[in-house]
C-alpha cells in the first residue's frame, strides 16, 4: 500500500492576500467559509459574503421550522467568524449578484468564487387538471410565509373555510407543514420566531384533518424517523388522532422485516406502533392526520360553491414493483382510482434552482436535468465550443445548488467542508482565478447594501419586538423594513477590513 501525506503550503510569494467571494450567506456559505478559514493555517485568506437578502443565514432563518431552534444553532458558525477579529470577513446583504454587481465583477476582484446561493428559486409542479387552481399551493410559499421571508411579504392565506388539507409529498417539509397546521397556535407556535401574522391565521383555522400522500410505499418515505416521531408525540400531547395505516400496507413489511436496514426497521416500528395505538383512540371531534401511500394525484376538483377552494383530489392507486437485480422500487399505476376530500392542497414535491445572470457569459454550465450547477466535487465546470467540459479555475459551488435540493443541514455541512478543501488544495497549488483589479469591491456595491453591523441592528430590533409579544423574535418581513432597521450606511463609509 502506498500512502501519501499532503502538507499544504500556500504560494504566498505570488499573492499577498487570497480573496474569496461566497455568494449566499446560508449554511452552505458559512460552513464553506468556516472550514476555509480554520484550515488555512494562518495563511492570508479573506472572505466576503454576498446575499440577496438583508439578513444572513438563508435556509436556517427562512426554511427551518420555528419550533426547531436547536437546528438554527448552526448560525453560530457564521456569527463566530464575523466576531473573530483574527479573520477578515465581511457581509454584504441586500445585494443581488447578477444585477447589483455582476459575476464578471467578482471575477475581476477575487481569486476564488463560491456559488452557494441555494436551490429554492421555484417549485416542481404537477401537469394535471386543476393544478393551476388557487387552492393548490407550493409548500415553499407557505414556509416562506410563516417564516417571514421577504418573498412572501405580500402573500397571505385563509384557513377559516378549510377543514381538510392534502399534502402531496412526504418529506420533512411536508411533516413541518402538517405540524404547523395541527399544533396549538398559542401553546406551541406563539413563543417561537414564527411570524405573528401566521399565528393569527392559525388561530382562525378550521382545519380538522390532514392527509399526507406519497406515490410510493412506507419504506420509501422521504421523512426522517426523527421528524415523524416528533409529529406523533405532538399529536399525543395535543389529543390529535393519527389515522392508522392500512394493515394491507403494513403486513407485507412485517414478513421482510429481518432483511431491512436499521433505519428502515425503526421507521416500520414507529409507524406500526402508532397505528396499533390509534385503533384504541376514538376520533370523535378530534383533529386527525394520516399517511397515505401508493397514490399519484390525477385531478384537483374545484369547489362548485367557492371558487377559491377545492372539493377533492382524485388519485390513481399504484403497485410497487421491485427490480430484483438493482433492488429499485418503482410505483406502477394500476388504473384504479380513489378520491380524498380536501379544500386545500399543498404540494411538497421539491424545489428548482436557477441560473444566476452572467453564468452563460462565463460559459459556466448549469445542468437543468440534475437541477444544479455542473461541477466535479465542488469545482465548477465550463463547456467549451467543442461541447467539452473543463474546470473553471477559481470557481466553486456548495450546498443545494451543488447537487440539487436534498439533504439536511448536517449533510450540507460535510459537503461544504469538502468544497472548502478543494479551494485550499487549489490555492496551495497556485490554481485560482486571476483577479485583475486591486480595488475594493465596496466601490461597486449599491447604496442599499446591508453590512454585518446592519444585521446586528436588525437582530437587536427583532428580539426587542419579540420580547414585547412573548416571542423569541418578531421577524421583519419586508426588504424595506429590514433595511430601515439596519441603519446601514454604504459599506465604503465603514472600515472595510475585518468584520465591519
Amino acid at each position: 500500500m502506498i500512502s501519501r501525506v499532503f502538507i499544504r503550503h500556500f504560494r504566498a510569494s505570488l499573492v499577498d492576500q487570497y480573496k474569496v467571494a461566497i455568494v449566499g450567506a446560508g449554511p452552505a456559505g458559512f460552513y464553506t467559509a468556516h472550514h476555509l478559514l480554520h484550515k488555512s493555517n494562518g495563511q492570508p485568506v479573506s472572505v466576503d459574503f454576498f446575499d440577496r437578502l438583508p439578513a444572513p443565514f438563508g435556509l436556517s432563518r427562512y426554511g427551518v421550522a420555528p419550533d426547531h431552534p436547536e437546528v438554527k444553532n448552526c448560525e453560530e458558525y457564521m456569527e463566530n467568524l464575523m466576531k473573530n477579529d483574527s479573520y477578515q470577513t465581511r457581509f454584504f446583504g441586500n445585494v443581488k449578484v447578477g444585477r447589483d454587481i455582476t459575476l464578471a465583477d467578482l471575477k475581476e476582484h477575487y481569486h476564488s468564487i463560491v456559488l452557494a446561493y441555494g436551490c429554492t428559486a421555484s417549485d416542481n409542479t404537477l401537469n394535471i387538471d386543476g393544478s393551476d387552481h388557487p387552492a393548490v399551493i407550493p409548500a415553499r410559499k407557505l414556509v416562506n410565509w410563516y417564516n417571514g421571508h421577504p418573498d412572501a411579504s405580500e402573500w397571505s392565506i385563509s384557513l377559516e373555510n378549510v377543514e381538510d388539507v392534502t399534502i402531496i409529498g412526504n418529506g420533512n417539509v411536508a411533516i413541518d407543514v402538517a405540524r404547523i397546521l395541527l399544533a396549538s397556535p398559542e401553546g406551541h407556535w406563539q413563543p417561537t420566531d414564527i411570524t405573528s401574522r401566521a399565528v393569527e391565521v392559525l388561530r382562525k383555522s378550521s382545519v380538522k384533518r390532514i392527509n399526507i400522500v406519497a406515490r410510493r410505499g412506507i419504506l420509501e418515505s422521504a421523512f426522517t424517523n426523527k421528524e415523524i416521531r416528533e409529529l406523533l408525540n405532538i399529536s399525543k400531547e395535543s389529543g390529535i388522532r393519527f389515522v392508522p395505516i392500512e394493515e394491507s400496507l403494513l403486513a407485507p413489511l412485517h414478513d421482510k422485516s429481518k432483511s431491512l436496514g436499521r433505519v428502515e426497521k425503526r421507521k416500520l416500528s414507529i409507524l406500526d406502533k402508532a397505528s396499533k395505538e390509534a385503533h384504541q383512540i376514538d376520533d370523535c371531534g378530534r383533529k386527525q392526520w394520516g399517511l397515505y401511500f401508493q397514490l399519484s394525484p390525477k385531478e384537483f376538483i374545484a369547489n362548485s360553491e367557492n371558487p377559491n377552494l377545492l372539493s377533492s383530489t382524485v388519485f390513481e392507486e399504484n403497485e410497487l414493483i421491485e427490480d430484483a437485480l438493482l433492488g429499485k422500487i418503482s410505483a406502477v399505476p394500476t388504473g384504479k382510482h380513489t378520491t380524498l376530500k380536501n379544500e386545500l392542497v399543498i404540494l411538497s414535491i421539491g424545489y428548482k434552482g436557477n441560473k444566476l445572470e452572467g453564468l452563460d457569459e462565463l460559459n459556466i454550465d448549469y445542468n437543468v436535468k440534475k437541477n444544479c450547477l455542473s461541477n466535479n466535487g465542488g469545482r465548477l465546470l465550463l463547456r467549451n465550443s467543442s461541447d467539452e467540459y473543463l474546470y473553471c479555475h477559481g470557481w466553486y459551488t456548495s450546498g443545494w445548488i451543488k447537487h440539487g435540493p436534498q439533504g439536511v443541514i448536517a449533510t450540507t455541512m460535510m459537503e461544504s467542508f469538502d468544497t472548502a478543501e478543494k479551494i485550499l488544495e487549489d490555492l496551495a497549488n497556485g490554481i485560482h482565478n486571476e483577479a485583475k483589479s486591486q480595488a475594493d469591491i465596496v466601490e461597486l456595491l449599491p447604496k442599499h447594501t446591508v453590512t454585518w453591523n446592519g444585521w446586528e441592528n436588525i437582530d437587536k430590533r427583532e428580539k426587542e419586538d419579540g420580547l414585547i409579544v412573548g416571542k423569541t423574535r418578531e421577524k421583519l418581513v419586508t426588504i424595506d423594513a429590514l433595511v430601515e432597521a439596519s441603519g446601514s450606511n454604504h459599506p465604503r463609509t465603514h472600515v472595510v477590513t475585518g468584520r465591519k
